[in-house]
């Protein structure tokens, strides 16, 4: 007898018992055909219906009820062809196209006549969706392939919809190349990414999986607001995409894009005498569809490459010759003071005795000025590398007459060099950022047709996302070379310690770096659908399991700063060729991150026919995402009753640092009506309550607590000054308490609600005007707050003793 030891693994056992080898995703990319049969007057009971996929020749058969109705649940986006046929009436054709996550309403009129006689119905494409309940759209293939896109990225596409806005520059999903967006005022954690209806995401910061090339791209649809129950994880929207597929005709493309600077503009800060900052911009690719075997088995595969070498234009202020000799004499920045008799050095000149090694040596990693005149006198441009490789591979296969089977592997793969590391980082070269990516997303699909009212979806996912950010200099230890101290034995914590001089642009390598994080997602979803007469019911399950092993050496190399007019001599590069610091810090960690956490998701949801031109859905769905925990316990929280640092796991104290939150139902409520009836007019309205599945980012708080994070303070003393000798000093008499992190005892999942009142008239052929108003309303929103109040300073005579944690950041609820 095999035993369990987790619970994830008795549940996940009951699920594969109940709906085979395969689970599915509650998130499904095909939509549905409502089809009503009648002559004018009646409806027609009994009428052959015969529903066929044009690209591949697959059918689905069936026969109106007593009421005329037939349902084609679970249809795959695509092109199709409607056959309707009774006896006394003339045979009925008609082609049309089903977009992604579409519910299509066509109404068949059939005129008397012999079956042998023909009526081909070729109408242009309805362009009101009157049953969606959802606001949004869908992105079709004639507009990813048609409009022009900066750099091919297809997202950038979302913008175009009303309520959808780039993330503020700086954020936290938007830098180092990554792609975020906010839609209707959410936070941009609050987007779930999905290919194919299955999760596409990197759990740490809930942005972007795999970024499939253009060319493989059939559509994708933005759904925001008031959506069904049948989608969930996040409450901001819902960004689904679908990758092609072949057909029995093979198509392909061939591409490639060049791009140079030659025709460029200058920048107007680059340097006049120089050579042109370098851009070069290389995109390619292929993409491949069609039959390995007619009418059973089709593929389909691309690839695309992406080559840039773009030069960024800074510019900056760097210390002179003289005065990184200790000559001020004829600089801008204060005269000097000796630290002893506390007068200005004669002539502003700092004799050479007085002068450290480390300091000069740090001082000579400037270069040295290269532009003339006020403001800013240096400028580079080193260039940006980015190497970005994507592919994709489908099969889909006829597995018999009601079975269909699809495999689809997506592979992204980035390079990218960041010659400067951001805003508050150095803004000479030498100093930048490696930022490579790795993503992966496998999904393994099985469509069962068991009647034809009942289908069900089965799928299994496994998402793969694995990412870092490593200073320039790693693996080489600039601190030795100088005369600083290497504060890790890891070689890649290896580089120059942060160092902030007043008036002059920071020294050495980002401080948050290096760090790494390797996300696996393992999914099991399950959508079904039943259609009973005038209702179509949908419901499912949703399970996952992620995994992050990550680390994030944070002040592994330490920070110096030079703070100048406060500082010893008035004057920050003395302070630092003196080898005086104001202020030093550094960490010794041992923190390795082992993330688990688990969700189980539920929903039903039904859309009910009221009467022909109006639509109501109703529908509740249950979320619970367990509070991540590490996989060994090791870590600490700060325990609020016993005001000490406790073992996460042990005592009152849970595992997560705080309690999980199983009151989590969302129900959904939802009316489309076509006003008149020409069906010009749409109006919809809905309500529903949305929960956010947070990222994983807030759950390294658990980590950044003594022993395993021990971020220590260094500043002079009275007698006892600070120096490069010893920045870090192992002895201090004086040691800083330690900030802490915590979390909320019963922390909760944040939840939005969201409403929505939207009117839509039909112009004509491809016009449609829009008049609609979101709201939504935030509740229990994760942010952090410290508790502490304000100390008195140490560097005061007679200071009292500060209590046993400086700072105490809580992570909570609002």
């Amino acid at each position: 007898m095999v035993k369990l030891k987790h619970r994830f693994d008795l549940i996940l056992l009951i699920v594969l018992f109940l709906f085979g080898a395969n689970l599915v995703s509650g998130q499904t990319v095909k939509g549905s055909l409502r089809l009503y049969v009648g002559d004018g007057r009646d409806s027609l009971a009994r009428a052959d219906v015969s529903l066929w996929q044009e690209e591949t020749n697959r059918s689905r058969t069936g026969v109106t009820d007593q009421n005329g109705i037939l349902f084609f649940p679970l249809i795959s986006p695509g092109s199709y062809r409607l056959e309707v046929e009774h006896a006394g009436y003339k045979k009925h054709v008609e082609r049309f196209s089903l977009l992604m996550n579409e519910v299509l309403d066509l109404r068949v009129i059939l005129e008397a006549g012999d079956l042998d006689e023909e009526i081909l119905v070729l109408g242009n494409r309805d362009f009101l969706e009157r049953d969606s309940l959802a606001l949004g759209s869908v992105i079709e293939n004639a507009q990813i392939a048609g409009l022009p896109l900066d750099g091919r990225n297809f997202f950038e596409l979302s913008l175009l919809l009303p309520g959808v806005v780039p993330a503020a520059p700086g954020s936290a999903g938007s830098v180092r190349g990554d792609f975020a967006l906010s839609i209707n005022g959410q936070r941009e954690a609050s987007n779930n990414f999905l290919l194919d209806g299955s999760y596409n995401g990197d759990p740490k910061l809930n942005g972007v999986g795999v970024n499939p090339p253009v060319d493989a791209i059939r559509e994708f649809r933005v759904v925001m607001g008031t959506y069904d129950a049948s989608f969930g994880r996040n409450a901001g929207s819902q960004i689904n995409v679908v990758v092609k597929s072949g057909g029995n005709q093979r198509h392909g493309t061939i591409y490639g894009f060049f791009r140079n600077a030659a025709l460029d503009a200058r920048n107007f800060f680059s340097q006049p005498q120089g050579p042109d900052p370098e851009y070069r911009r290389n995109q390619f690719g292929a993409s491949l569809g069609g039959a390995l075997v007619p009418d059973k088995t089709f593929f389909f595969i691309d690839f695309e490459g992406r080559r840039v070498r773009q030069g960024i234009t800074r510019t900056t202020t760097v210390p002179t010759a003289e005065e990184r000799s200790g000559d001020f004499s004829g600089s801008s920045l204060p005269l000097p003071v000796n630290p002893l008799s506390r007068q200005p050095f004669p002539g502003g000149v700092m004799p050479s005795f007085w002068l450290h090694p480390t300091g000069q040596s740090i001082a000579a990693l400037f270069p040295l000025p290269n532009r003339s005149g006020p403001g800013p006198n240096f400028v580079s441009s080193p260039s940006l590398r980015d190497r970005d490789d994507h592919f994709d591979l489908r099969i889909d296969h006829v597995l018999g007459k009601s079975s269909d089977l699809a495999i689809r592997y997506s592979f992204g793969d980035r390079d990218l060099f960041e010659p400067f590391s951001g805003p508050l980082f150095s803004a000479v070269p030498g100093y930048g950022t490696d930022v490579p990516r790795r993503a992966q997303n496998l999904v393994f699909s099985e469509t069962s047709v068991f009647t034809t009212r009942f289908l069900n979806q089965v799928r299994m996912v496994l998402n793969r996302v694995s990412a870092g950010a490593f200073q320039q200099n790693m693996g080489r230890s600039v601190n030795s070379e100088v005369g600083l101290p290497d504060l890790s034995e890891r070689p890649r914590d290896q580089g120059l310690s942060f160092i902030t001089i007043s008036g002059f642009s920071p020294l050495g390598d980002e401080f948050n770096n290096p760090q790494h994080s390797v996300s696996n997602t393992y999914q099991f979803l399950n959508h079904s659908t039943y259609a009973n007469g005038k209702h179509l019911w949908q419901f499912g399950v949703d399970l996952s399991h992620v995994q992050q092993d990550a680390f994030r050496d944070v002040q592994s190399r330490g920070f110096l700063n030079f703070v100048g007019q406060t500082g010893i001599t008035g004057n920050g590069l003395a302070d630092l060729l003196l080898g005086l610091p104001s202020l030093t810090g550094a960490a010794h960690l041992d923190n390795p991150q082992h993330l688990r956490t688990q969700s189980y998701h539920f929903f039903l949801q039904d859309h009910f026919k009221l009467m022909s031109n109006l639509t109501l859905a109703l529908g509740v769905r249950y979320e619970y995402s367990s509070p991540p925990v590490d996989s060994q316990d090791r870590a600490n929280v700060f325990d609020s009753m016993s005001g000490e640092l406790v073992q996460v796991g042990t005592g009152e104290v849970p595992r997560s640092g705080y309690h999980p939150d199983r009151n989590n139902w969302g129900p959904r409520v939802g009316l489309a009506w076509g006003v008149d009836r020409g069906g010009k007019i749409v109006l919809r309205t809905g309500y529903g309550i949305f929960y956010d599945q947070r990222p994983l980012a807030p759950g390294e708080g658990l980590y950044f607590n003594p022993p395993y994070f021990d971020f220590r303070l260094f500043f002079p003393l009275p007698g006892l000054p600070l120096t490069l000798a010893d920045p870090f000093p192992e002895f201090y008499p004086f040691k800083m308490p330690p900030s802490v992190l915590s979390f909320q005892r019963n922390l909760t999942h944040s939840y939005i609600q969201n409403w929505s009142l939207n009117l839509q008239r039909e112009l004509g052929t491809n016009q449609m005007v829009e008049l609609g108003y979101v709201g939504s309303k935030g509740t229990k929103l994760l942010t952090a707050r410290d508790i502490n109040q304000p100390q008195p300073s140490p560097q005061l005579p007679n200071f009292r003793p500060v209590p046993q944690f400086a700072d105490i950041n809580v992570l909570e609820s609002q």
